[in-house]
């Protein structure tokens, strides 16, 4: 398919209908085809921002074009998939760091209580005269957590019993080694970062625009990714994309003030930072 290049408008609206025939045929990211509708029947309202991506790269196709020109491909895909920066989607990110959080002080405190009473279980029946009527090593245990692994019984629990005759109880942790193990490992993990929102959003209070403007610009930043590191969308064409990408009300639309306010709070912020 030939994109037409009249003008910006009329190539970005090619290029996204093409994209979600794509999307249709192979049925995949079925959450973001009404978001790439939209930009398709609201596309003269994003002619601001389709003219920036175009004056900085051109009529480039990525389908047609040399390898690696891919910007435009890139850009446009990024604007559909911002609708993950909505509001109850980063409401749910922030509850979900928290469970995380919660759940990582549980373990560690778990498992080092479990930890201590396998020693002490241990302990009494070294000491006691009691005896039980099995014994748990490193090579049951594992044993018994893989019961239901054919690869494991197939590749690995052959050379695993030869290594547990091989070598006696004193060569291998014991089950409380192993329970303290997750705990010391838990213990040790920094907070976890988000894939797609920036730490500011995810500590920060909850805005609808500063996040979504933070979220939005925070990945032609990261490393993780080929945007063009560079590209920065004008304050007008960014409230442009976030009233199409959210389907804001008419009577509450986003302005190039309200991002412009919110980038500038951002730098001075990020500036105080860096100064401590």
């Amino acid at each position: 398919m030939t994109l037409p290049k009249e003008n910006p408008t009329s190539f970005c609206r090619a290029f996204i209908q093409r994209e979600l025939n794509d999307y249709r045929e192979k049925k995949i990211h079925m959450p973001h085809w009404p978001v790439m509708e939209r930009m398709i029947d609201r596309a003269d309202e994003l002619k601001l921002p389709f003219e920036e991506i175009i004056a900085s790269f051109g009529y480039s196709d990525c389908l047609s074009e040399p390898i690696g020109n891919s910007a435009v491909w890139l850009i446009l895909e990024h604007i559909w998939l911002s609708s993950d920066f909505q509001k109850a989607q980063i409401t749910d990110s922030r509850a979900a760091l928290k469970e995380i959080l919660g759940l990582q002080s549980d373990i560690v405190t778990l498992a080092r209580k479990l930890a201590e009473k396998l020693r002490r279980q241990s302990e009494i029946y070294e000491s006691s005269g009691f005896t039980r009527a099995d014994y748990q090593g490193i090579g049951e245990l594992i044993d018994q957590a893989s019961s239901d692994n054919h690869l494991y019984k197939l590749y690995i629990q052959p050379e695993l019993s030869r290594l547990t005759g091989q070598f006696d109880l004193k060569y291998w942790p014991t089950r409380s080694d192993l329970v303290e193990a997750i705990a010391t490992f838990e213990e040790a993990q920094p907070e976890p970062k988000h894939y797609d929102l920036p730490e500011q959003v995810i500590q920060g209070r909850a805005s609808d625009i500063k996040d979504f403007v933070l979220a939005f610009d925070g990945k032609f930043d990261a490393i993780d990714n080929d945007l063009p590191r560079d590209f920065e969308f004008s304050h007008n064409a960014l409230a442009d994309i976030m009233n199409i990408v959210l389907d804001v009300p008419y009577d509450q639309m986003v302005t190039g003030d309200a991002v412009r306010n919110t980038r500038h709070k951002n730098k001075k912020s990020l500036v105080k930072l860096s100064n401590f």
